[in-house]
């Protein structure tokens, strides 16, 4: 018999709380929407194993464990078998360093007391449920944002209507694996995962971005509050902006449109779901080390050369710094990332890094498993065509973030394609490929 058991808290962050997700840290002047914690655990074959989702841009392993470690003092057994994952909003409080370090260490104490009190609920209202399981599909709501160009380089987020732009480098994956919670005859959870960047909003007020939305629409479609959980897909390469078009993507009502855009698709396979009948819960875990990024000496050679030829380059004041000013070669940003490349050699972090990986299986139909990173939507394609399962759900950013992976060939596009540019934190071109072949052994135990 199947037991399924949720509980949520507020995570709102109070004002003035700098946010997350950008180059340059944003105080907070408020909220557009709230933050949550949700948990949702279940129990069959003597086995209990769930779900922390937070409306945070990315969990470190460090604080993980330190939430593992609280659960476990609250006296629940299942702390180990819980995947920790987020949304991955851009307009949620830092929870570790990204570019500067700018942590509330009484945010992060209450974040901790939040998850605690959300699992603990959780397992409390641990009572008979059923589980369906569907696909659904969305093939207009995001686009790969790394473009070929025609001059044969590769940018990402080069601008709307550019002509200048080839062919996307890659391709999305419209596919959302959607599972369901049915308890008292109603449909009591949704839990999707979505191939696509939560970032649609900007400015600094907090907001859940079109994740939230999605669920609000949901709720407000079907009548009664039913919580949603978002599994971020790999993304590290996707994203929502259509460069065939002019239209301003960065917006509330742009997160708004999408989130309906993905809870219409939701709701549209509904009538789809089929019962899946889960006799047993299975938990496995695997390490990996994720080494840091090295640079060669021409490389370092080169940044060198461009740090000194921009050395009294600035960022005009009051601007958000984003990927886009990337793209237009800023002379600030032409630094800024020379000197990021510079820190892989003079700043390198030693030791090695280890991360942790989960898988959690229902039977013999439906495998998760968690990646602590922001992988490129290719590793995530080929984790599910891998796999042994009937349906596959890859959670990106969970357990942990080591920042972007992807494949080696990602690697040799230069810093305007920003996210596979070095930095010191970043992690070498091989990772990509073993955290692809990690993520599958795991499933497939």
């Amino acid at each position: 018999m199947l037991e399924f058991g949720f509980s949520r808290e507020n995570i709102t962050p109070t004002r003035n709380i700098p946010l997350c997700g950008y180059f340059n840290p944003r105080p907070n002047k408020g909220y557009l929407d709230p933050l949550a914690v949700k948990a949702a655990v279940f129990r069959a074959g003597g086995k209990t194993a769930g779900f922390v989702s937070f409306d945070l841009c990315y969990i470190t392993r460090e604080l993980v464990e330190r939430m593992i470690a609280a659960i476990k003092e609250a006296g629940i057994s299942c702390s180990d078998n819980l995947m920790f994952s987020t949304v991955h909003t851009h307009t949620g409080p830092y929870t570790s360093k990204c570019f500067d370090d700018c942590t509330d260490s009484k945010y992060l104490t209450r974040l901790v007391q939040k998850t605690v009190m959300a699992v603990e609920d959780a397992v409390a209202n641990l009572s008979p449920a059923e589980l369906y399981a569907t696909t659904a599909e969305s093939t207009t709501l995001s686009f790969n944002r790394r473009y070929w160009m025609k001059d044969g380089s590769v940018l990402t987020n080069p601008g709307k209507l550019n002509p200048n732009i080839d062919r996307p480098e890659g391709p999305i994956d419209p596919q959302i694996p959607f599972l369901a919670v049915k308890q008292d005859g109603f449909y009591r959870m949704f839990l999707v995962n979505i191939s696509n960047h939560s970032d649609t909003i900007g400015g600094d007020l907090v907001s859940a971005d079109w994740s939230g939305k999605m669920e609000h629409e949901i709720q407000s479609v079907l009548g009664y509050d039913i919580p949603v959980i978002t599994l971020c897909g790999p993304q590290g390469n996707i994203n929502h902006f259509n460069v065939k078009t002019a239209a301003d993507q960065t917006s509330y009502p742009e997160a708004t449109r999408i989130g309906k855009g993905y809870a219409a698709a939701i709701l549209q396979s509904i009538y789809a779901l089929n019962k899946v009948e889960v006799d047993t819960i299975r938990v496995d875990h695997a390490e990996m080390e994720a080494p840091y990024r090295k640079v060669t000496d021409a490389e370092y050679a080169e940044a060198k050369a461009t740090i000194e030829k921009f050395k009294d380059a600035t960022m005009e004041a009051g601007r958000d710094f984003t990927s886009e000013d990337i793209a237009r070669k800023h002379p600030y940003v032409m630094k800024y990332f020379a000197q990021r490349l510079c820190s892989c050699r003079d700043q390198a972090i030693p030791g090695r890094r280890v991360e942790q990986l989960i898988s959690i299986k229902f039977g013999d139909q439906i495998g998760v498993v968690s990646m602590p990173a922001e992988p490129f939507v290719e590793i995530g394609l080929n984790i599910k065509k891998a796999s042994r399962f009937p349906l596959t759900l890859v959670a990106a950013l969970a357990q942990g973030e080591v920042g972007y992976v992807a494949l080696p060939e990602n690697y040799t596009r230069g810093i305007a394609a920003y996210e596979t540019a070095p930095n010191n934190e970043a992690v070498d071109t091989g990772v990509g490929a073993a955290l692809m072949a990690t993520a599958t052994e795991l499933l497939n135990r």
